[in-house]
């Protein structure tokens, strides 16, 4: 069967006939085939929580998570503690992770630095932690026994002189940031100038800044680019964005070459029309589109413009095209902006292959995204594609994410796709018919990964973020705000302020003077609002 013009096969699996002609199965039982709508997250709490084994998993996640985090704000970082981990889920090699390896707190698990010369973090999840202590110290939490005391992390000496730290206010109060990005400000005789190093210090500050700057017609100086990581300077994926940026408004740019740690950005008009942007890698083409799609939206001309980027769709650490159909683009359309995305071909890591376009219509200023609380879930839909590799793999994935998921209305669907090289992806999209909005969790696996572990970890990210009870998932949350920043307002919950977020905040008020706040809500759960100057 077709779906756009990528194949899909499911040979094997129970069929009913929908629009897009996908598989589908229900979980349910006597109910297959039928979806209804999910409890609200008390009775699905209660209801985990009955089942044993999967409640404490996802309690476990976020006592984690939690634990953390609270270190990370307390201490601007978590060099004071260290973790002990299963070294790839092996019984009696024990490993342990000093805290200043940890890159970002994740939903289902922890992302560390890369190690020499690899470009890509690592990731542990939360399953292979044997136990979180003070380096050198107490144990905070243990597998064994759980949290030690009501912890905290350690005050560094000398923290109150440090500039770079978020402090976090009681439970359900503001967090106040004092996380700076900026090296120097606009003057009459100087561009603004950004540390490309500060915050999560990669591509993010990059992208942000040049959406801005192309919506804002600010010009940019960004300095010490990815300075801190272990191959600093613009790799090809970020070079693509700062290049694809310039063709589409005209911007003069300095320092646009492989390595360079220094670039600057003097937009000009937008121009609307037909542009081919060609990666040359398998570098992500989401994180292409989505630096050039806002500012496409809001050029006062009427002219539609039809962007078309070949690269990678499904690759990692990147949003894969999933998350940008099912997730972005639906809250983007909510603020007015009139985009199309189109999936030609599937590209996967490392051989590329893949084909979008997007089309663009002007469609004037944005209108504030205000979300309510939390989502009240009617739909889950997941899938996993392979290419050239078994098909068995991705139902592997399936059956192992469909057994966390018992009790919620899923559908299935496993497939192949038409891809230059070998490559795995599994999603799952959990959507609110009523609103629109979208929250995906995927993860991108290969021929000699673990399926049951990637499965497994699909589903309990979505069961740790829907335990929380907020209306976004934490990389949604860090895509939101660009749209909510040039629209003037708007409003969201979400179950954790990234590092990713926390640059965000700050390149958007440099740029806009808009402030996006964070109130601490407790129990995994974060405000994020937009307050003008």
């Amino acid at each position: 069967m077709e779906i756009g013009r990528t194949h899909i096969a499911a040979p094997n699996w129970p069929k009913f006939s929908d629009r897009r002609g996908s598989a589908r199965l229900s979980l349910l039982g006597p109910r297959r085939g039928k979806l209804a709508a999910i409890e609200p997250v008390e009775a699905r709490t209660n209801a985990l929580h009955d089942r044993g084994c999967e409640g404490r998993k996802v309690r476990v996640m976020s006592t984690l998570r939690d634990l953390l985090n609270r270190a990370r704000w307390r201490d601007g970082g978590l060099h004071e503690l260290e973790v002990h981990v299963l070294h790839r889920g092996a019984p009696n090699d024990r490993r342990v992770i000093a805290g200043n390896r940890i890159t970002a707190v994740r939903a289902n698990g922890i992302e560390l630095a890369p190690e020499a010369d690899d470009e890509d973090p690592i990731f542990v999840p939360y399953h292979r932690f044997l136990a979180v202590a003070v380096a050198g110290g107490a144990e905070l939490w243990s597998k064994d026994h759980g949290m030690a005391s009501p912890a905290a992390a350690p005050v560094a000496e000398g923290e109150e002189a440090r500039g770079a730290r978020l402090d976090v206010v009681d439970a359900g109060k503001e967090i106040v940031s004092e996380f700076g990005v900026v090296l120097r400000e606009a003057t009459n005789d100087s561009l603004l100038v950004i540390d490309g190093s500060a915050g999560e210090g990669g591509g993010q500050i990059l992208r942000t800044s040049l959406s801005l700057s192309m919506a804002t017609g600010k010009p940019f100086v960004l300095e010490r680019i990815r300075a801190g990581r272990k191959k600093p300077g613009l790799m090809r994926q970020h070079l693509t964005c700062v290049k694809a940026a310039a063709l589409v408004c005209g911007a003069e740019v300095e320092g646009a070459t492989l390595g360079s740690s220094r670039i600057v950005f003097r937009p000009g008009a937008i121009r609307s029309g037909d542009h081919t942007i060609e990666i040359g890698t398998a570098g992500s083409i989401s994180l292409v589109l989505q630096t050039l799609a806002l500012p496409l939206a809001l050029t006062p001309s009427t002219s539609p413009s039809r962007i078309t980027v070949r690269g990678g769709t499904h690759v990692p650490w990147s949003p894969p095209f999933p998350f940008l159909e099912q997730a972005w683009l639906p809250l983007v359309r909510r603020a007015g902006a009139g985009i199309d995305l189109e999936l030609i071909s599937t590209g996967f890591n490392p051989a590329a292959g893949g084909e979008v376009v997007m089309t663009v219509l002007p469609s004037g200023p944005l209108a504030p995204i205000h979300l309510g609380e939390s989502t009240v879930l009617s739909r889950l839909r997941l899938q996993g594609i392979v290419s050239d590799l078994s098909e068995a793999l991705a139902r592997r994935e399936l059956t192992a994410a469909g057994e966390l998921l018992k009790g919620h209305p899923v559908e299935l669907a496993s497939g192949t796709v038409r891809s230059p090289g070998p490559g795995n992806a599994l999603w799952l999209v959990a959507r609110d018919e009523g609103t629109g909005i979208g929250n995906v969790f995927s993860a991108i696996g290969a021929s000699n990964a673990d399926a049951e572990a990637i499965g497994r970890s699909v589903a309990e990210a979505f069961l740790a973020w829907r335990e929380t009870g907020t209306s976004v998932e934490p990389h949604l949350a860090d895509q939101l705000m660009l749209p909510i920043a040039l629209a003037g307002g708007g409003s969201y919950t979400c179950s954790e302020l990234t590092l990713h977020s926390r640059t965000n905040i700050e390149v958007i008020h440099a740029f806009t003077g808009h402030r996006l706040r964070a109130w601490d809500l407790g129990d995994s759960r974060f405000r994020i609002a937009l307050v003008a100057r």
